[in-house]
């Protein structure tokens, strides 16, 4: 037996020396390439007032919520990027990125592991491309792409909500050189899973699902000079479902559909101030008051739909000890007649309005206090439940506040590293639901109604067990937040 180990003991170290062998080759090679090092990450602990764990929260139907003090899992973007070649005035440059979130339970969490209340772990290969530039004589400056790619993405840091993006596997050229703007153009691939009816029977058709590949074109001009300090760039996104040529599903899932967007960019105080206007059409509406051109549903019942949306954000310093961040958005999908016959769990409209702001006080450069403030209404707010009788619309209500005491290298809104000590309070309620007003015995699973819990860290038993009845509560925790 001790030979047994000592045989182990000199494998292991032969394999670690074999290990270390290997990296210092790869670090030398990569020293020779320039392997540049950049992500984000996020981690901490928290836990419920009431007891048990930390739980998040978003209203129900709505597509994000607000971040400070609000993140209940541990997410990390590791992103690796290298200059592979750099001759005559050309360059070619591949990026890579590679994301895990885990949900901050233990000391050991693996991909795919996971429990009942939150699902899996995650592991995910989230970019690798490569960018080519000045390759095209006639367009100087310009890029070219191929790869998966985060492209061009258009977010609210507040709420974590990127209402413009078509990120995906995808080619395109952009920084095309007009004089009065710059022009992008790409072709971006996603593939969602579509519902379809099943007409084989046409006295009995059956709802059912597949996997189609969605295609998007994206074309963009972007950095029109309005004025010094004004900007404006305007988007045209156009998606199509594209099934195979002879599947049985094709007629019901190719469909297409639109997205339009205009947005004014405005450098004041320090900051910015974005105004945006979208408008969208029949697949591009797919994924409801989110829609963000990426994840399209080609189904047949979503011909016919509207898209509308209003948004408002920025960040700006007040004075040199107060940075203040907001947003404001309303945006509202009109369900077409035919689409509610072909499905009637749609509503005729269902509608998302959302407000918050962010002040962030500087005591010293290594010191703040952040406050935040965030409501969010979703009319419409869709509900299933075998438990209290099927499919069902109510509107649904959430206000969050947020105070968190930071420790940083300096002051700014968004200075990172930051370690946040913080206590969170929420309100949410579902309003006007009648089965919960006269249901008996269902009032904790009601209390939950008002909260959207499938993506936030937190699941519908996890709010009963530590809530209740109450549609209230406290969190409180540590968290660290860093990008570079």
């Amino acid at each position: 037996m001790i030979q047994q180990q000592r045989a182990l003991s000199a494998l292991s170290r032969s394999i670690g020396a074999i290990s270390l062998a290997s990296l210092t080759t790869m670090a030398l090679a990569v020293e020779g390439v320039g392997v540049d090092f950049h992500g984000y990450a996020r981690s901490g602990i928290g836990r419920a007032a009431k007891g048990g764990d930390q739980a998040c929260f978003k209203a129900a139907g709505a597509p994000a919520k607000y971040r400070l003090g609000n993140e209940c899992e541990t997410y990390t973007e590791l992103k690796l990027g290298a200059e592979l070649a750099d001759d005559n005035d050309t360059s070619f440059r591949l990026e890579t990125n590679v994301a895990y979130k885990v949900f901050q339970n233990n000391d050991w969490e693996m991909p795919g592991q996971g429990n009942n209340y939150f699902g899996n772990n995650e592991f995910a290969l989230r970019e690798v491309n490569m960018q080519a530039r000045n390759i095209f004589q006639a367009l100087p400056g310009s890029m070219l792409w191929a790869g998966k790619r985060f492209y061009q993405r258009h977010d609210v840091h507040m709420n974590d909500w990127y209402y413009w993006d078509v990120s995906g596997p995808g080619a395109g050229i952009e920084d095309i050189n007009l004089n009065f703007a710059n022009l992008d153009i790409a072709w971006l691939r996603n593939t969602p899973t579509v519902g379809y009816y099943d007409k084989t029977d046409p006295s009995n058709p059956l709802k059912k699902e597949v996997e189609v590949e969605t295609d998007i074109i994206d074309i963009r001009l972007n950095e029109i000079k309005l004025l010094d300090n004004l900007s404006l760039e305007l988007g045209l996104d156009y998606g199509k479902g594209n099934p195979p040529d002879k599947a049985s599903f094709k007629k019901s899932v190719d469909k297409d559909g639109w997205m339009l967007t205009g947005e004014l960019t405005w450098a004041v105080l320090g900051g910015f101030n974005k105004f945006a206007l979208q408008y969208a059409t029949d697949a591009m509406t797919g994924p409801g008051v989110g829609s963000t051109g990426r994840f399209i549903n080609s189904a047949e019942w979503f011909k016919g739909n509207k898209l509308y949306r209003i948004l408002d954000h920025g960040s700006f310093s007040l004075t040199d000890r107060l940075d203040i961040m907001y947003v404001a958005a309303w945006t509202q999908v009109d369900y077409d007649k035919k689409a509610q016959n072909l499905d009637p769990g749609l509503p005729s409209k269902k509608t998302w309005m959302t407000a918050g702001v962010r002040p962030i006080w500087k005591w010293t450069e290594l010191t703040s206090t952040a406050v935040e403030l965030g409501w969010d209404k979703v009319e419409n707010a869709y509900y299933s439940s075998t438990n209290i009788g099927g499919q069902h619309h109510f509107d649904s209500q959430l206000v969050k506040f947020t105070v968190a005491q930071q420790f940083h290298p300096k002051f700014g809104a968004f200075v990172r590293p930051v370690i946040r000590v913080f206590a969170t309070y929420a309100d949410w309620k579902a309003i006007d639901n009648p089965l919960c007003k006269k249901s008996e015995g269902l009032e904790k699973e009601c209390s939950a109604l008002g909260l959207e819990y499938f993506d936030t860290g937190t699941s519908a038993e996890q709010i009963m067990r530590t809530f209740g009845k109450d549609s209230s509560g406290w969190t409180y925790g540590v968290q660290f937040e860093a990008w570079w």
